[in-house]
């Protein structure tokens, strides 16, 4: 999911709504993986960056039912960006299963 520049943040950002340093951190840019990357390495990373949105999600729920943040608009976001990122990883997931799947039923 490319979030700087497209997309849910992208499209805030030229409205010029600024986030909190949280979700700014947690949102981030993305850019093309250099071509010496191996793919295990980049699969990692991405996974990393889902878990570190989904606790971003998680503290802004936190804060918001404490009292310590108002803005309903920027919790939402981040749950949203949050719920979107973990669909797409199990998607991911279950097209490199089906994948494994289908080479192993190959005749040899």
């Amino acid at each position: 999911m490319k979030i700087g520049g497209y997309g849910i943040y992208g499209s805030i950002a030229q409205k010029g709504v600024r986030l909190s340093p949280d979700l700014e951190k947690a949102v981030g840019t993305t850019s093309a993986a250099p071509a010496s990357q191996d793919f295990g390495d980049l699969l990692t990373k991405k996974i990393e960056q889902v878990d570190e949105m989904q606790k971003t999600a998680d503290q802004a729920a936190v804060d918001f039912a404490s009292g310590k943040s108002r803005n309903l608009h920027e919790t939402v976001l981040a749950m949203e960006m949050a719920e979107t990122s973990l669909r797409m990883m199990v998607t991911v997931r279950n097209k490199a299963v089906e994948a494994y799947q289908e080479v192993m039923r190959m005749p040899i």
